[in-house]
């Protein structure tokens, strides 16, 4: 489980640092600055959205990550996922009937920096999730008495602490 969990902390770095770092800071930052896009694009306050979406719900959240709190890493990447699919609708709709590259390919790949962080979760959790489900299960299964009147098995503590059966009619 460490080692899976591992991995999957290393793959989630790597994605970070290109898609966060680089192309969710370095990439608004020379939208802003350069003249490669119109005064328009480049003045909108998408690009400024994009990079504190990178800033904080990508880097800060792998960071989080890192120190073992995976239940809030989670909250802040599922922000993050919400804020890049705005992000993206916004460049839609900016980049209609402009013959310009519309630059979302730079910055969605990053989506599935929820989903490693939701599988480290899950991974690291696993042993509280299945006692969670096993309790759940066995307290379904527990006998209840017969509408029907008919022969049923019922479990009963006896004063040594220990289960007891008996067979009622």
């Amino acid at each position: 489980m460490k080692i899976a969990i591992n991995i999957l902390k290393v793959l989630e770095i790597i994605i970070t640092a290109i898609w966060g770092i680089v192309f969710g800071i370095l990439t608004p930052l020379a939208l802003m600055s350069a003249d490669i896009v119109s005064h328009t694009i480049s003045d909108h306050y998408i690009l400024r959205v994009w990079i504190i979406n990178s800033v904080v719900c990508y880097c800060a959240g792998t960071v989080i990550v890192m120190l073992k709190c995976y239940k809030t890493a989670l909250c802040f990447h599922g922000v993050g996922l919400i804020v890049s699919l705005f992000i993206y609708g916004t460049f839609q709709s900016l980049y209609s009937g402009i013959e310009a590259q519309n630059p979302s390919v730079l910055y969605m790949p990053v989506i599935f920096v929820p989903l490693i962080t939701l599988a480290i979760t899950v991974i690291a959790n696993f042993k509280k999730i299945n006692a969670f489900l096993s309790a759940s299960r066995e307290k379904r299964y527990e006998a209840a008495p017969s509408v029907l009147g008919g022969q049923y098995e019922m479990k009963r503590e006896d004063k040594n602490g220990g289960n007891k059966k008996s067979n009622k009619k």
